[in-house]
């Protein structure tokens, strides 16, 4: 059934995350951190935070204003999505494999408001994104290399990942959301669900680089990953500045053989940034908006297929 669209869908200001029916909120109080060993992600991270893409001279870098400013007492919340999850069956006689679905709950730990970050909260957009790759998974995202740029809590990575992409890497430039995003990663690893279950899981590898965009450091971090099949970003530019940036980002590390890959963009909250600015960035790069999916009928914010013109 198509999920009911959530209220106020038409503002385009940078209103506060989703309070969606699509979720379900089980706790407001502190979470105490998962332990895991030391991770080379975690090591090769530089102190970056969101804060810094608005600090265009030598004064503002200087303030002591920090509109993210964490607070040690803050509580976060674990958030729960009950998503089914398309899956591909083998034909027992040999013929052509079939679609099943299986239900899976994904946790994810956030907070309600984006004060300290906009990392640390789900929003719509995020929740359009993960419906379509719900319903083209198979087709899109099953054994491809798949990339989210700006994945905050990592809602959209990780359904790509329980649909079967052969790896992905959610990325942020923000340590602190790369913090929690790899907390959420650990959360929803069902490997020893999986082991006491008669389903069979798609094998897929999972990681949380740090990824500031840019050209230079897309091409240090493609040397490190290499390239991917396919590019998410869900609500992450929410300024003009960023657009350009981000290109450079998708155009570096998009797979270019075989027909190319695909670059998936949606944007609830832009207020600052139509996507008629996107578009000509887009173009500037060599890329077209190919297709747009749109949840359901009323809903105004679709998901946006980038690929590169051809030549």
């Amino acid at each position: 059934a198509t999920p009911p669209p959530i209220t106020n869908h038409q503002s385009k200001q940078r209103s506060r995350p989703a309070s969606s029916s699509l979720c379900n909120r089980q706790s407001t109080q502190p979470v105490k951190p998962i332990q895991w060993p030391a991770r080379g992600d975690r090591e090769m991270d530089i102190a970056w935070r969101e804060y810094n893409i608005h600090k265009e001279d030598a004064e503002a870098a200087a303030s002591n204003f920090d509109l993210f400013a964490r607070s040690d007492e803050e509580a976060y919340e674990i958030l729960e999505y009950n998503k089914d999850i398309p899956l591909l069956v083998p034909s027992s006689s040999g013929g052509n494999a079939t679609t099943t679905t299986t239900t899976k709950t994904i946790k994810l730990r956030g907070q309600k408001e984006y004060d300290n970050s906009t990392g640390m909260s789900v929003w719509r957009g995020s929740e359009i994104m993960c419906d379509y790759l719900i319903r083209h998974g198979v087709n899109r995202i099953r054994g491809r290399r798949v990339l989210e740029l700006g994945a905050g809590v990592g809602l959209c990575g990780i359904v790509a990942s329980k649909i079967g992409a052969s790896s992905v890497r959610l990325t942020d430039g923000d340590t602190s959301v790369l913090e929690n995003l790899r907390y959420n990663v650990a959360l929803n690893d069902n490997d020893e669900e999986a082991s006491s279950s008669s389903e069979k899981e798609p094998t897929t590898k999972v990681s949380c680089p740090q990824l500031i965009w840019g050209k230079q450091n897309a091409i240090d971090f493609e040397k490190e990953y290499g390239k991917q099949d396919v590019i998410l970003a869900t609500d992450c530019v929410y300024i003009t500045k960023s657009v350009k940036p981000l290109f450079e980002t998708v155009h570096q590390l998009l797979e270019h053989k075989e027909g190319g890959g695909v670059f998936l963009y949606v944007n609830t909250c832009a207020s600052q940034c139509p996507i008629e600015v996107v578009f000509d960035v887009a173009a500037e790069f060599g890329f077209i908006s190919t297709d747009t999916w749109f949840r359901c009928e009323d809903d105004a914010d679709p998901v946006y297929t980038f690929k590169r013109r051809s030549k």
